[in-house]
């Protein structure tokens, strides 16, 4: 958190300020007036003051003053120190808050010092003040504009804590997690699904409608991420659940669709496909891309089930060439859906290690039997162990002269 430590009167930094712009306006040969903040220094309206010369020298600043990023950061550094010596809540928001608007007008002009200086704000508040969910808002949304993508990733690394420590409503984090998720649509499509769930994670069985439209978004994301294999946990969603009872009949469908990714395999798809064939395109989806996947999902399930998979059986599930196993195969190898190795002699695959698409009570029971036998085993083992001890042969040492 960055401190402000000034002994200066508020009167002697009304003047630096003011003495501050006076020089920078009569090195570029600007006109200027400081008999109107003169006025409100004299009438101790400060806000007003802060608020005007933030306002009128801002532009100022960054377009005549722009290869001097110290004068500019000077100005504000003191804005800054007279900001946290006012004592009323509602006035820092108000001067706060013309900060955030004039350094977020033009996004594109010195955006670097622009984010530095909306930084420095951030960091001069407490970590638990309400204050700073605003400035990161600005700082975010500023970040974005000026495709300063980098920043706005490092940045948002401890979001849900901060948002605790801040005591947003939901609506803030509403409001936040959909522009992250926003801004990263079109370049980073994982990152931006992740903050898309956790705006729907917000809503309730009694607000759902509100999210239909982004609810549709996040299921058709789970289908194309071609990367994402586990989507059961958009059927926790009560806005996504909303959509199966839809009466918009393609929300409805989507829904289905995304259920037969998220928990069912390939034939259940064939079936969805043959009774709509037309319903992929109309959401932007790839009927090969959509068949590419469900064979991978089909096959983890497969490989979940069982240690030792044949060939023949694979090739039946998936609908392919038996031929074709082993680069299915070594496809889910390569997506970490599975860890195996090839039998190619007997045709087999020996799986180490399978994705769970859903864990349920099936795959409780399943994982119970799996410790039980592992507990059997290490317990045969450690038996082994024992009575090697007892039974073997005591080392003899000769002595020698």
């Amino acid at each position: 958190m960055t401190i402000f430590i000034d002994l200066a009167s508020l009167e002697d930094l009304y003047n630096d300020l003011i003495s501050h712009i006076e020089t920078l306006r009569k090195k570029k040969g600007s006109e200027y007036s400081v008999a109107d903040y003169q006025i409100l220094i004299g009438e101790q309206r400060t806000v007003e003051f802060l608020s005007k010369i933030v306002s009128n020298e801002t532009e100022f600043l960054f377009k005549e003053c722009k290869d001097s990023d110290k004068d500019i950061e000077g100005f504000f550094n003191v804005i800054l120190t007279i900001l946290h010596k006012l004592e009323n809540e509602d006035e820092i928001n108000i001067v706060s808050q013309k900060i955030r608007d004039s350094l977020s007008a033009h996004p594109t002009e010195n955006s670097q010092l622009k984010i530095k200086i909306l930084t420095n704000l951030f960091n001069s508040f407490q970590p638990k003040s309400p204050q700073r969910y605003d400035i990161f808002f600005a700082l975010v949304k500023l970040a974005s504009d000026s495709n300063n993508l980098e920043f706005v990733k490092y940045q948002i690394t401890d979001i849900d804590s901060w948002l605790e420590d801040w005591n947003v409503s939901i609506q803030q984090k509403r409001k936040l997690y959909k522009l992250i998720s926003n801004i990263f649509k079109e370049k980073q499509r994982m990152l931006s699904h992740q903050f898309l769930v956790k705006y729907l994670q917000t809503f309730t069985k009694e607000d759902s409608q509100e999210a239909q439209e982004d609810a549709v978004r996040v299921c058709i994301e789970s289908i194309s991420l071609q990367e994402l294999y586990q989507s059961d946990y958009l059927l926790d969603l009560p806005a996504v659940q909303y959509l199966e009872g839809s009466t918009v009949s393609a929300n409805s469908l989507t829904y289905e669709l995304m259920k037969i990714f998220a928990t069912e395999q390939l034939d259940s798809y064939l079936q969805f496909q043959q009774k709509n064939p037309n319903f992929l395109s109309t959401i932007g989806l790839s009927n090969d891309d959509c068949l590419q996947k469900i064979r991978l999902l089909s096959l983890a399930t497969l490989t979940s089930e069982q240690s030792k998979v044949p060939y023949s059986l694979i090739s039946k599930m998936l609908q392919i060439d038996e031929n074709e196993v082993e680069m299915w195969v070594i496809n889910a190898m390569e997506g970490d859906l599975l860890d195996a190795k090839l039998d190619q002699l007997n045709r087999i695959v020996n799986v180490n290690s399978s994705t769970q698409r859903v864990f349920n009570k099936s795959q409780w029971t399943q994982l119970g039997q799996r410790f039980s036998v592992w507990k059997s085993s290490v317990k045969n083992l450690l038996q082994v162990i024992e009575n090697a001890k007892t039974t073997q042969v005591k080392p003899f040492y000769f002595q020698t002269r």
